[in-house]
This record gives C-alpha cells, sequence and structure tokens, in this order.
C-alpha cells in the first residue's frame, strides 16, 4: 500500500499523536528524566513552553505526573489527523 499524497498530513498528525502518547505514558509510569534514553525521549516530545506553564501548572516536576499540556496536544493532533484524512477521502 503505498501513501498517497493527500494522506501524508494525516500520517503526520498520527505519528506525533502517537509519540505524544509514548511521552503520557512514560511520565504516567514516572520514567526518570536522568536516564539517557528517557531524557531523550522527554526533551525531545516536549510541548511547547507556552502551553506546559499554562496547563501543568500545578504538577509535580518529579515521579508519575499526568501532563495536561501532552494531553491536549495529543487530542489536536488526532483532532486534525481525522479532519486531513476525512479531507482526503473527497
Amino acid at each position: 500500500m503505498h501513501l498517497q499524497r493527500r494522506h501524508i498530513p494525516a500520517a503526520i498528525f498520527g505519528l506525533a499523536a502517537a509519540l505524544l502518547l509514548a511521552r503520557l505514558l512514560l511520565r504516567l509510569l514516572a520514567a526518570r528524566p536522568g536516564n539517557p534514553v528517557f531524557g531523550w525521549f522527554l526533551g525531545v516530545s516536549a510541548p511547547p513552553p507556552f502551553l506546559s506553564a499554562a496547563l501543568d501548572a500545578g504538577q509535580p516536576r518529579f515521579g508519575a505526573t499526568l501532563e495536561f499540556s501532552t494531553l491536549a496536544l495529543m487530542l489536536l493532533c488526532i483532532i486534525l489527523g481525522v479532519g486531513f484524512a476525512r479531507l482526503g477521502r473527497h
């Protein structure tokens, strides 16, 4: 199955949502940022600072946390991906 040009935006948003889901699960399971692999992944997949400052103000810095900014960004990626996929059908 080949990827057509009209499906590329939906695939990109789907990949971004999957990466954000992985970040959300790592933070929920209290992955330590000091670990080189987790630290790199958490650094690369971090939401924009203005979003995390607004939504994650009351969250602890260490331990298991639910990052609302990551959750909101993941939901936005899913909505945009589904929207682009529906546009590609017509």
